[in-house]
């Protein structure tokens, strides 16, 4: 059964519902669910499976996921467990924001309206779905805005599968506009600010 997003004009008025592989080949809004993992200083990415249509092995949010034209942000959670297995609640979450998340490459046109969330991790065990997930590494959250301003040619990162550090370079990253990162590392800034 093919899986139908709501779609959105780009005031985000809706203006109907699409089936998902047409959202992407004609560059409709619609709505996503993104949840961050940080603590302290550090911003988790996950490496995405080989296995996926959109990015193999990239290194992106820590979880996210469409939402379908019957769900609303606040069903987004599964993601997590779907893709981490961990089972969060919620009143667990931080709201960043519905930020703007457009990448646009050769026949493929992603414009998210992303209800976007932090989540303070607190190094629960992870259980990654191989299909989705390949593994989860923490990075200094300046050096990855320095990657993704080109301040940086490569950062490190610590493997939460494998304990080892790797190399990240930009060309590794989903290639989200620079804006979006920004919004990211500012609103984690100012969560960690009221939180001292």
């Amino acid at each position: 059964m093919k899986e139908h997003l709501t779609i959105f004009d780009e005031s985000h008025q809706k203006i109907g519902e699409k089936e998902r592989g047409q959202v992407h080949v004609d560059g409709d809004w619609h709505e996503t669910f993104h949840c961050w993992f940080w603590k302290e200083q550090f911003i988790y990415l996950q490496r995405r499976s080989m296995e996926k249509q959109d990015f193999p092995g990239k290194y992106d949010i820590t979880a996210a996921g469409h939402l379908a034209s019957n769900e609303t942000f606040i069903d987004g959670i599964r993601e997590i467990e779907e893709e981490l297995g961990l089972s969060l609640t919620f009143e667990q979450l931080t709201a960043l924001g519905i930020f703007e998340d457009v990448i646009e490459l050769g026949g493929f046109l992603d414009r998210e309206f992303a209800h976007t969330y932090s989540y303070a991790y607190q190094d629960e065990p992870l259980r990654f779905d191989d299909q989705e997930v390949m593994d989860v590494v923490a990075v200094h959250r300046d050096e990855l805005m320095a990657l993704t301003e080109g301040r940086l040619r490569t950062i490190e990162g610590n493997s939460i599968m494998t304990n080892h550090l790797v190399q990240i370079t930009q060309a590794d990253l989903v290639p989200h506009r620079l804006t979006y990162w920004h919004r990211i590392c500012e609103g984690l800034a100012r969560i960690d600010a009221s939180n001292r």
